[in-house]
C-alpha cells in the first residue's frame, strides 16, 4: 500500500516513500532505517503501524476495560506481549488496571473468542486470557492463556489445539500415537529428559512400552519432520534378520546354513572370542553361536539388529550388509571395519554395526544421569573422553558432556598381551594428581581422560596403545582371496611398519597386501601412494 488514506495518528494522508531512509517517527520518537509513510505537508515520517494505529481500542481478549496505545513499556510490566509472550516493541496496547499488554500483531489479529475444534475436544472452548492453568494436551503451564470447557473443566493452550496424532520423530525407529494420558508411572521425555505429567496428554511407542515426550518437544529444530501421519499407511521398515526356531535357537540371515544357539554370559569365559557383525570380543555378554561351526559367533545385540533401518545420523534407509569384506570407512565414527556394516541405497552412508546401531536418546554409563543425542554442526568440539574435536557429536542437552562417536563405542573390556591373566577394564578417566603411565609404550597417560586399567595389577594403558586403529577389521585371513586383514601385535619382536617405517608399538597391526601398516594415518597415506601411481 503506497498511500494511507485518513490515518489514525496523523490529520492528513501519508505516502510510502520510494527508498530506504533514516527518519525518526513522529508518534513513537524511535530512530529507524526502512521505507517510511511521510506526510508532504507537515514533513513528518511514520511508522506503517504507528500510522495506522487508534490513541485507544476494545478488545476481544480484554473485554473489561478499553486498551491505550503506548510507545514506552511502564516499568512495572516483564516488557513483553501477554498473549504471544514476544517483547514488546515501539508501540503496543495496554491495560493499566490489569497490567495487561498486547503488540501490534496480536491488536491486528486477535484470538477467537471461541473455538469448536472436534480432534481436540468435544465440545465450544472459550478463550479465559490470563489464567494459570496446566495444559491438559500437553501437561505444561507456560502460557496464560487457556481455551476452556468450562462442563468437562478442560483447559488448553492455543498452539495444542491442532496437534498432530501420529508423527514420526528422528530420535525414535517408530511412530509416536498422541494419548490424552499414560499409564500412571514416573515417565520421562526422551527428547528433554524432563519429567512428563501422566495425567495430561503425551505422545508414546506402542512398540517401546517406556518411552514418551512431551507434545511441546516435538516442534523443537530438528525432532519433526512437520508431518502428520494419520490416515498414511504404515511401512514396516525394520525387517527382522532371523527366525525363531525354539526358545534359545534362532536362525540369522547371515548364516543361513545352520542355527544359532544363545549362549548365557558365563558361558564366555575368559575366552577371546570374536563376533563376526562388530568384530569386538565376547566376554561378559549374552551370544549367539553356530551349533555346527566354531568360529560363527554374533552378540545378541547385534544379531537382534534388523536387516533395515533409519539410520541415526542422516536419516536414511539402509541395508545390513554382512558378507562384503572390502575395508570400510564409516561415515560416523571415521573407523576402518570390516565387519557387517549399514549401507544406504546410493551407497554414500556406510556405518559400521556399532554405530549403525546407535539409537536415540543414547545411554553410556559413563553419563549415567542424562541421556546424549546426536549433534551435527560445522563448529569442532572437544571429546570428554579423548580429547579430540569433531563435528558429530554425542552432547547431553543438560550439561556440557560431549562425546564423539567413536569413544562411544569403545569396549567396556579387552584382554592384552600385557596382561595375561586379567581383563582389562574401560576407565572414563579420574580426578588424581597421581602420574600415570602407559604399560605399553611407557609414555605418560592423562588420568583425566580415558584409559584402560587392570585393577588387580595396578597398571594403565593408553586406548589407542591397547586397540590400536584396526581392532574393527577381521583377524585372520578367509582365503588365499583375502588380502586385507588385521594381525594381533602380540610377538617379542616388534614388526616395521612399511610406511613410516617405525615399530608397531599398537597391539592391532593391518596386513595390506602383504606389507605391515601401524596406524590409520598411514593407511591413508598408502592410498594416496596408490592413488598417485594410477595416475
Amino acid at each position: 500500500m503506497e498511500i494511507i488514506e485518513g490515518p489514525k495518528a496523523h490529520e492528513h494522508p501519508l505516502f510510502l516513500l520510494p527508498k530506504m531512509t533514516m527518519f525518526t517517527c513522529h508518534l513513537c520518537g524511535l530512530q529507524d532505517d526502512r521505507f517510511p509513510y511521510a506526510c508532504n505537508l507537515c514533513n513528518l515520517s511514520f511508522h506503517k503501524d504507528c500510522a495506522e494505529s487508534t490513541p485507544e481500542m476494545k478488545y476481544s481478549c480484554h473485554p473489561k476495560h478499553i486498551l491505550k496505545r503506548l510507545t514506552r513499556v511502564p516499568r512495572y510490566t516483564d516488557g513483553k506481549c501477554c498473549l504471544c509472550e514476544n517483547k514488546l516493541h515501539y508501540i503496543f496496547y495496554h491495560c493499566s488496571i490489569c497490567n495487561f499488554s498486547v503488540d501490534i500483531n496480536c491488536a491486528k489479529n486477535p484470538l477467537p473468542s471461541t473455538i469448536v475444534h472436534l480432534k481436540a475436544h468435544e465440545h465450544l472452548l472459550t478463550l479465559m486470557p490470563q489464567r494459570n492453568f496446566v495444559c491438559d494436551a500437553c501437561g505444561m503451564d507456560d502460557d496464560p492463556n487457556p481455551y476452556v470447557c468450562l462442563p468437562c473443566n478442560f483447559m488448553i493452550h492455543q498452539n495444542c489445539i491442532d496437534k498432530p496424532s501420529i508423527i514420526k520423530i528422528y530420535r525414535h525407529d517408530h511412530r509416536l500415537y498422541y494419548n490424552h494420558c499414560l499409564d500412571a508411572g514416573d515417565w520421562k521425555c526422551g527428547v528433554c529428559n524432563k519429567e512428563i505429567n501422566w495425567t495430561c496428554g503425551a505422545y508414546s511407542c506402542s512398540k517401546c512400552p517406556d518411552f514418551a515426550i512431551h507434545p511441546r518437544c516435538v516442534k523443537r529444530f530438528g525432532i519433526w519432520d512437520g508431518i502428520e501421519l494419520e490416515g498414511i499407511p504404515e511401512n514396516n521398515v525394520e525387517v527382522k534378520s532371523y527366525e525363531v526356531i525354539e526358545e534359545g535357537e534362532i536362525r540369522h540371515f547371515s548364516h543361513e546354513k545352520h542355527n544359532l544357539k544363545l549362549q548365557e554370559e558365563s558361558d564366555a569365559n575368559n575366552e577371546c572370542m570374536l563376533c563376526k557383525a562388530c568384530n569386538y570380543p565376547i566376554y561378559s555378554n549374552s551370544f549367539y553361536s553356530c551349533m555346527e561351526c566354531d568360529d560363527f559367533i554374533l552378540h545378541k545385540k547385534c544379531a537382534d539388529l534388523p536387516k533395515k533401518k533409519i539410520d541415526p545420523f542422516y536419516n536414511m534407509l539402509t541395508t545390513l550388509i554382512t558378507n562384503d569384506i572390502r575395508i570400510s570407512i564409516c561415515n560416523a565414527c571415521q573407523n576402518v571395519s570390516q565387519g557387517f556394516t549399514y549401507v544406504s541405497d546410493d551407497h554414500k552412508i556406510i556405518l559400521d554395526v556399532r554405530c549403525g546401531s546407535i539409537s536415540e536418546p543414547f545411554v553410556h554409563e559413563s553419563h549415567p544421569l542424562h541421556s546424549l543425542y546426536i549433534s551435527r554442526s560445522t563448529e569442532e568440539k572437544f571429546c570428554i573422553a579423548c580429547g579430540d574435536k569433531a563435528t558429530m557429536v554425542l552432547s547431553c542437552e543438560e550439561c556440557d558432556f560431549i562425546l564423539d562417536i567413536k569413544c562411544s563405542n569403545l569396549p567396556k573390556m579387552v584382554k592384552h598381551k600385557n596382561d595375561k591373566d586379567h581383563l582389562l577394564s574401560l576407565c572414563y578417566g579420574e580426578k588424581t594428581s597421581e602420574q600415570y603411565w602407559c604399560e605399553i609404550c611407557e609414555e605418560a597417560l592423562n588420568a583425566k581422560k580415558w584409559f584402560y586399567s587392570c585393577d588387580d595389577c595396578d597398571i594403565t594403558f593408553h586406548i589407542k596403545c591397547t586397540l590400536g586403529d584396526f581392532v574393527g577389521m577381521y583377524q585372520e585371513a578367509k582365503d588365499e582371496s583375502f588380502q586385507t586383514y588385521m594381525i594381533l601385535n602380540n610377538h617379542i619382536n616388534r614388526p616395521v611398519c612399511c610406511c613410516c617405517e617405525s615399530r608397531c608399538q599398537f597391539s592391532s597391526i593391518l596386513r595390506f597386501y602383504g606389507k605391515l601398516i601401524c596406524s590409520l594415518q598411514c593407511l591413508q597415506k598408502k592410498f594416496q601412494e596408490l592413488h598417485d601411481d594410477i595416475s
